[in-house]
């Protein structure tokens, strides 16, 4: 068998199509992981390799099609029947060489995920369940296409066969679902490749998915020895071998419906391992943190049955109960009927949980346990887009724990954004109060704020209210400043942040350097650097969109962003021909993050307290960028603008960050790729392998042609 795996292999590598079958294989894979992963920042490289898939009607066929039709049409078959060895030894010794070309591609794309995780949080986990999907699915069709090939001496009839074959295989339960029969719908799915795949590309190796696979490369090589042995056969067999053939035959078939059938019968828990990067019911490490320094009992009461409540709610809460001070406790509707009226005079629904202190509870509805992306689709029954049990749980034992929480005011008046989505939810989940206020009509900052989010106004402020943010500054107060650019620079607000160190260049700051930026020069995407409230962060990258152009030569001010040295400023980006650098341009290096800390004093008077002096820590976070609490933008880097957000709110608010816990989501992520690295990862893995691949077997094939 070895003997005849190596006589094959080096038969496909002397031939120019096994080389076009290596060239477009990695041509494929490369082209799908710069369009999807590397150029639109997808952060699921499962997606590209379940792209690649439908291919395999083309590019098996080139492999496999020479397997035995070859042989029979250069009457070179009459070797393998004198040969020393089995038919079985010579089918597994085809299928070995055609499966060690198969997997040099393969190879070279289970590199991909380790690339695209120096730009983020990457779902590895799940591409390699995929890629493990994508070979036993190949392992399948390739023993398909051996078996077409050893019934036809043309090679052009086996490769259109295979394709055919693969084809129907590929698309079989679109047929059953389209002819609406459950008989036939039944059927047709047992002939259904793709859906054994679709199970594992969501990142659950499935027991089932896998012996299907397996029991059909095996049923196909053992229906290819039966076909050799029968086309010797007709050169002078005799009824008894042709019965044998049929036993074996039926056995075959028998034992690889009774494994696949079997599986079927297998309960989910025996059959499928979720390896997906969420996690779904492991608590983080944020929870485990909090949960480990909790001083106050907790009681987390679920209104239903153990056995009849949800069975990711029950998984979840299994980890929640194993920490000191949290009891969890199932009620029975039909045994205490009025247990929701202690807690709430309309009551609430079944399988809603409520989570108590002895001075607080909060209820957590069971209906905001799952997510929606469109709520709309709730009604219609669509399936959850996420799970979001840890982060309704977390943060209502912090809230029923905690005696004050933090009061945040968010100015408007001025066109304004205000805080929403995600990060808006990141901030609830602090448990920190969230007040809109216009300040010129409050006529200063209100004594109990813990910080004032300003974020991208499109209006000056007046001098008063100038005055009236920095008396609050002067107080120890904290500001988290947005800018966004304007078609008149806001002149007071500028002159504002010019008294604590802060210089705004008028304009939209671009990058030349290819290596920080994101799709468009305006998409920056600067590492976060270390400073004192950075801690955990550093090295992250933040994408920061239609930036103005900070600067600050005061030591005192520290910089979470900075861009290159050959950063360029748009005055006017609204009417600019190109988002490219152009002469005129003002380079230099720009600060899209600062952070200033300064320490006030304040004498009893002014903080209503007797005794001497108070010594309190002023804050200002200034960036750039109006997106920096957007979520279009932040998905496109794994949360990082929400996490640094929520590192910088935590710092202000004096309170230290919890919870944040992101909804556990069903969907893809993203990561910000450099245009510079897409574009070369891109040209590397989809232009030059396949093409040195394929020159490398245009020249063994001139070589050939002229000996």
């Amino acid at each position: 068998m070895i003997s005849i795996w190596k006589k094959e292999l080096r038969s496909s590598l002397c031939n120019v199509t096994g080389f076009l079958y290596l060239a477009a294989s990695v041509f494929f894979f490369g082209v799908y992981f710069y369009v999807m992963n590397l150029y639109q920042g997808m952060a699921h490289v499962n997606y590209s390799y379940a792209s690649v898939v439908y291919l395999f009607s083309l590019t098996i066929p080139i492999l496999t099609m020479r397997a035995f039709a070859q042989e029979f049409h250069d009457r070179t078959d009459q070797l393998i029947f004198t040969a020393p060895v089995s038919r079985t030894a010579v089918v597994l010794g085809k299928y070995l060489a055609y499966l060690t070309l198969f997997l040099i591609p393969v190879v070279v794309a289970a590199f991909y995920p380790l690339i695209l995780t120096g730009y983020g949080s990457v779902a590895v986990t799940e591409a390699y369940t995929t890629l493990l999907a994508y070979v036993l699915y190949g392992m399948a069709a390739i023993a398909i296409g051996i078996f077409v090939s050893s019934l036809t001496a043309n090679v052009v009839i086996a490769a259109v066969s295979t394709a055919v074959v693969l084809f129907l295989a590929y698309t079989m339960g679109g047929f059953g679902e389209l002819l609406g029969v459950p008989v036939l719908k039944q059927i047709l799915g047992a002939f259904h490749m793709q859906s054994r795949f679709l199970t594992m590309e969501t990142g659950v190796i499935s027991l089932r998915s896998i012996l299907y696979f397996l029991s059909v490369a095996a049923a196909f090589l053992c229906f290819t020895v039966l076909r050799l042995q029968s086309y010797r056969c007709g050169r002078g067999g005799n009824p008894k071998d042709r019965r044998q053939r049929v036993v074996i035959l039926l056995v075959t078939i028998l034992l690889a419906l009774g494994i696949n059938v079997t599986a079927e019968l297998l309960p989910d828990r025996a059959t499928e391992y979720d390896v997906t990067m969420k996690e779904f019911h492991m608590l983080t490490e944020d929870t485990k943190k909090f949960l480990d320094t909790l001083e106050k009992d907790v009681t987390i009461s679920v209104y239903k049955k153990e056995t009849e409540a949800e069975p990711d709610t029950v998984k979840m809460l299994k980890n929640y109960g194993a920490y000191e001070h949290i009891t969890v406790e199932y009620v029975d509707p039909e045994k205490a009927p009025r247990f929701p009226e202690k807690y709430a005079v309309n009551g609430f629904s079944e399988g809603s949980l409520v989570v108590a202190s002895d001075t607080a509870f909060r209820i957590i509805d069971q209906e905001s346990i799952y997510t929606y992306s469109d709520p709309e689709m709730q009604s219609y029954g669509a399936s959850p887009d996420g799970f979001d049990l840890e982060g309704l749980l977390t943060t209502a034992i912090d809230y029923v724990t905690t005696d004050r929480l933090p009061m945040v005011y968010e100015l408007s008046g001025h066109g304004e954004l205000l805080l929403a989505g995600n990060f808006k939810t990141a901030l609830d989940r602090e448990n920190v109060k969230l007040q809109e206020i216009r300040l010129v009509s409050a006529g200063s900052v209100p004594k109990d704020a813990d910080c004032v989010l300003l974020l991208a106004p499109s209006e000056d402020f007046s001098e008063a209210e100038i005055g009236a943010l920095k008396d609050y500054l002067a107080e120890g107060g904290h500001i988290y400043l947005l800018l966004q650019w304007t078609a008149e620079p806001q002149k007071n607000l500028y002159a504002f942040l010019a008294e604590y160190g802060i210089d705004v260049r008028y304009g939209v700051v671009s990058e030349e350097d290819a290596d920080v930026y994101f799709q468009e020069p305006y998409y920056l995407i600067p590492e976060i650097r270390e400073t004192s409230v950075t801690d955990g962060l550093e090295g992250n990258l933040a994408l920061s969109a239609m930036t103005l152009g900070l600067q600050s030569e005061d030591p005192a001010v520290e910089a979470i962003l900075k861009t290159s040295d050959r950063a360029y400023l748009k005055k006017d980006p609204q009417n600019a021909a190109t988002t490219e650098k152009e002469e005129g341009d003002e380079t230099g290096e720009y600060l899209p993050g600062l952070f200033r800390q300064w320490t006030v004093d304040l004498t009893p008077a002014d903080a209503k307290e007797d005794g001497g002096k108070i010594t309190r820590q002023s804050q200002l976070a200034v960036f750039g960028s109006p997106y920096m609490t957007q979520d279009a933008m932040d998905g496109y880097i794994s949360g990082m603008n929400r996490k640094l957000f929520i590192k910088l709110m935590s710092h202000m608010v004096s309170r230290p960050a919890l919870t944040s816990v992101p909804v556990k989501t069903y969907t893809f992520e993203y990561v910000a790729v450099p245009a510079s690295d897409a574009t070369f990862f891109g040209v590397i893995l989809s232009g030059v392998l396949p093409g040195i691949l394929l020159m490398v077997g245009l020249g063994v094939w001139f070589l050939r042609r002229s000996r």
